[in-house]
């Protein structure tokens, strides 16, 4: 499976997969715009080139807009495969891209906020450690 980075230069083309509808749309609009301005703060928003809910989206933990003390990790926003594309490894794919970009970037591991109800990943903390 082929992954795209969304950048500066493909925001505006590429379909962002969490957000609804077209690039009319105020969601669609909205996400972009608030992307366009993380980007330079690190934000990745890697997806399977797939068009469907199929990615993962990550910042250094520093420029995170979650309440997180976490200088020198990555920081998961968003791990979202849904539908078609659940049960066919693209999790694994997205996280290992996650770890490997992480590691070489010098994060010393992986930070995830999570809830009672959307826990299912966050209890295997060993998958957090790189």
């Amino acid at each position: 499976m082929e992954l795209i980075r969304i950048t500066q230069d493909n925001l505006e083309q590429e379909h962002i997969c969490c957000a609804i509808s077209n690039n009319r749309d105020i969601q669609v609009m909205s996400k972009k715009e608030w992307l366009k301005e993380r980007l330079d703060e690190g934000i990745v928003f890697l997806k399977c080139n797939v068009r469907g809910k199929c990615f993962i989206e990550y910042i250094p933990a520093e420029n995170a807009w979650a309440p997180v003390e976490a200088d020198g990790y990555m920081y998961i926003n968003c791990l979202w495969v849904s539908g078609q594309f659940k049960g066919k490894g693209y999790s694994s794919l997205l996280l290992d891209e996650c770890i490997r970009d992480s590691k070489a970037k010098g994060k010393k591991g992986l930070v995830i906020l999570s809830s009672q109800k959307k826990k299912g990943i966050s209890l295997r903390p060993q998958i957090y450690e790189i």
